[in-house]
């Protein structure tokens, strides 16, 4: 009963029972969730973008939202609030993957044009290495279940680190930034 009468509250009647903590937050929480999440994903995805970069995108959301549950201008707008920071998210990736130059990049089509392009493949390669060895644990842990083959569901990584899946997709561009920083300069951008 608990739950259909938070579905039946409005937006800022949530946020506020959010921004107030205890129980009630959770079950106000969800009915916020279940309420913009499909909405967040199809902004997302109409981005084209691969699912685990829209999921990214949905969980970066929700984490603004917990961050600034108590400073929204208007909470009944809460809905539209959510899709700007996923559309704002959705073009910040785009903007950083058009910037990375294509000679950088690692799925360059290149690999027939000679010992060069070999060369180069092979220092960008060991480059990643170098930087992947002097992350800590819980990066590289995230980051191999991120790239194993077949993928992995968000569900299935947050059950194998037992986390709570709305962390992985902050704590993933935590684990990427941290990366950059072991990186040769220039190799990104």
């Amino acid at each position: 009963m608990e739950i259909n009468a938070a579905e039946d509250r409005t937006d800022a009647d949530l946020l506020a029972s959010v921004a107030a903590g205890g129980e009630p937050a959770r079950t106000a929480w969800s009915t916020l969730v279940g309420r913009y999440s499909a909405r967040l994903y199809a902004v997302a995805r109409s981005f084209a973008l691969d699912p685990s970069t829209a999921e990214d995108l949905v969980q970066t959301a929700w984490l603004r939202l917990l961050e600034r549950v108590d400073r929204i201008r208007d909470p009944d707008a809460v809905g539209g609030w959510l899709a700007t920071v996923v559309r704002n998210e959705a073009r910040n990736r785009i903007t950083r993957r058009r910037e990375i130059p294509a000679e950088l990049s690692l799925d360059s089509p290149a690999d027939d044009a000679g010992v060069d392009s070999r060369l180069l493949r092979d220092e960008r390669a060991d480059a990643i290495r170098y930087a992947f060895a002097h992350l800590g644990a819980e990066c590289q842990q995230l980051l191999r279940l991120l790239i194993a083959e077949p993928a992995l569901s968000y569900d299935e990584i947050a059950a194998a680190l037992g986390r709570p899946r709305g962390a992985l997709g902050p704590t993933r561009r935590r684990c990427l930034e941290r990366l950059r920083t072991h990186l040769p300069p220039g190799f990104e951008r």
